[in-house]
């Protein structure tokens, strides 16, 4: 079985000349020490502003920084912790700790300074790694108290704490160094979101990765050679196995400056694959439906029309019945008047979304379908190294997480909790045997945490154990559906809460995106605090809150709802790092808004 590092050497060894990653370049930046300065830059022309780097040059990079680690101690078992943004140099770090043995240990750079020093603290890192300037004045002052932190290094140029630069390159001692590193050596610590309670260290091996990754493989291929963009959080598993499953398949990385240029990104990288999750798809679909509205009711009346044939063919196609020659005309019709600017908008070559972090509503993942655009969604957690099941490229279901990879076995408890069983299943959570102990059945089977049932080996999740509504009269609800649901259009977010009431209400969170093209489109005069209080506005939303309602059995509908002055954030609390509700908190925060709507 392979690891990380030795997937690591057989691609960049092989492929020397290949063209690995894109990243955006950073100007001239006084006493940058982080690349290699003896390193040839690369022929090949592309978009202005965006620097390539081949397999070749990336080995190079990767065995000078591992070298610097090792002179400061880092060897097989050190923790190595990196609280930066997602970038290029944050993956170079985390191959070059592979490769010696040590352990990544990613920490959300979101996360407040006292959080971070917990993490670290608990992780026992030796060295820290920060982004910048501003990141090392925020973390010093937090660091002077852990015992086991000897070094702290920055990304970039620092007058703070030094830059990180790589010694001389030895390919070669490089090559020992991964001989030396074994499948069931730890690769990283993931911390959990934290959303029932404290973060906890999801630890994970070589072996874990090298699992999953061949299973992904066996269940949907890739081309060697497609374009895809990097831009989710590296500190979360899903972005760290899709890195590592890249190597495999040789797919070009472009790296986004921010989650805010990812659509300046989409339009010079023009992508073939990518991995995602439901928030941006929504923001997607919410952007393109404001766009619409915004030119006025005939291009929303268009959009919806061209939606609806891109449905019926669909439809057809899937359960093998001819497409007329009627649809098929209306079909071309709706691709080059439709179609074919939003995948434009999307760089133009889009094929594939694959899906996961959380749930994926139905619809959602169908209307991208409608456009042309494949949706496959998978499910795992950090505990079972990212993907557990996923739909495959010809077989799949929409509503389901696909079936188990093969080698993992996916079982319903009981209670409906799924449990799943497999070469990727975590071995424990660091330091902390009794949360251990409970996460596993006595026959060894992980308790995931999530509700689902399975129908013809297809796995569906209903929602998380610890989430489900118990109203007053008894009926268990699991919110996240009707969530899905409500959040289009206007709803940006939705919150369903009704724990031991007689009815469910919600909270919904404006989507400004949307609201500031309803309010160009309708001349409303003012800001979104006043747009959310407008008539218009809360007639439409409750047109649409009473047609979601029709979606569901009486007792899973919205009696009352109240729409919120801004929306849920990371920085006020609300929401995880991974964007997931704080459902506590937030119950906490707006309990005067909820007693409201039960009076």
């Amino acid at each position: 079985m392979q690891t990380i590092a030795t997937i690591f050497l057989d691609c960049v060894t092989q492929h020397p000349d290949t063209i690995a990653a894109w990243t955006p370049d950073p100007g001239p930046i006084e006493d940058d020490q982080f690349f290699l300065s003896t390193l040839e830059p690369v022929t090949t022309e592309g978009p202005q502003g965006w620097i390539p780097a081949t397999y070749g040059q990336i080995h190079l990079q990767v065995a000078g920084i591992a070298q610097r680690l090792h002179s400061l101690g880092v060897s097989k078992g050190t923790p190595v912790a990196i609280v930066a943004n997602t970038s290029d140099r944050w993956t170079l770090v985390d191959m070059a700790i592979q490769c010696l043995g040590g352990i990544t240990v990613g920490i959300y750079p979101t996360l407040l300074p006292e959080q971070i020093s917990t993490q670290l603290e608990h992780s026992e890192s030796a060295i820290l790694l920060v982004e910048d300037v501003a990141q090392a004045q925020r973390l010093l002052p937090h660091t002077e108290d852990l015992f086991d932190l000897q070094h702290i290094f920055s990304l970039y140029p620092n007058q703070v704490v030094p830059q990180l630069t790589p010694a001389r390159p030895d390919q070669q001692w490089l090559k020992q160094r991964i001989e030396e590193v074994r499948p069931e050596d730890i690769a990283t610590y993931i911390y959990t979101s934290g959303t029932t309670g404290s973060p906890k260290a999801v630890v994970l091996r070589h072996s874990n990765f090298s699992a999953i990754i061949d299973a992904s493989r066996e269940r949907m291929g890739l081309r060697p050679g497609e374009q895809s963009i990097v831009f989710l959080p590296l500190s979360h598993v899903l972005q760290r196995f899709t890195q590592y499953r890249g190597l495999v398949d040789q797919i070009v990385g472009w790296f986004a400056p921010s989650i805010n240029e990812l659509p300046a990104t989409l339009q010079i990288a023009r992508p073939e694959v990518m991995a995602t999750v439901p928030r941006m798809m929504e923001k997607i679909r919410a952007k393109v439906e404001a766009q619409a509205q915004e030119r006025g009711q005939e291009a929303h009346t268009i959009l919806n029309w061209a939606i609806a044939v891109g449905h019926a063919v669909n439809d057809r196609t899937w359960s093998k019945q001819k497409v007329g020659w009627r649809l098929a005309a209306q079909h071309r019709l709706a691709e080059r008047l439709v179609f074919s600017k939003i995948k434009a908008g999307l760089g133009g070559r889009l094929r594939l979304l694959i899906c996961g972090g959380s749930a994926l509503d139905p619809e959602l993942a169908l209307w991208f379908e409608a456009i042309g655009i494949s949706v496959r969604e998978g499910w795992g957690l950090s505990e079972t190294s990212a993907p557990a099941t996923a739909n495959g490229t010809h077989d799949f279901r929409f509503g389901t997480v696909g079936k188990p990879l093969n080698g993992t076995d996916v079982r319903v408890a009981e209670d409906g909790e799924l449990l799943v069983r497999g070469p990727g299943v975590f071995g424990g959570y660091l330091k902390d045997p009794q949360a251990t102990q409970e996460a596993f059945t006595e026959s060894g089977w992980f308790k995931t945490g999530d509700l689902g049932v399975i129908e013809d080996g297809f796995v569906r999740i209903v929602g998380r154990k610890k989430e489900i509504i118990v109203t007053a009269g008894g009926k268990n609800i699991a919110p996240t559906p009707i969530e899905q649901a409500l959040e289009q259009g206007l709803v940006g977010q939705a919150v369903v809460i009704g724990d031991d009431k007689p009815y469910l209400v919600a909270l919904l969170a404006p989507d400004p995106e949307v609201f500031q093209s309803a309010a160009n489109a309708n001349q409303w005069p003012g800001s979104l605090s006043d747009w959310v209080q407008n008539p218009a506005v809360i007639d439409q939303i409750n047109d649409h809150v009473n047609a979601v309602n029709t979606r569901f059995p009486k007792h899973e509908t919205i009696k009352k709802w109240f729409l919120l002055p801004s929306p849920l954030g990371e920085n006020t609390g609300e929401l995880t790092p991974t964007m997931k509700l704080k459902r506590r908190f937030i119950n906490d925060k707006f309990s005067e808004e909820i007693t409201k709507l039960y009076r």
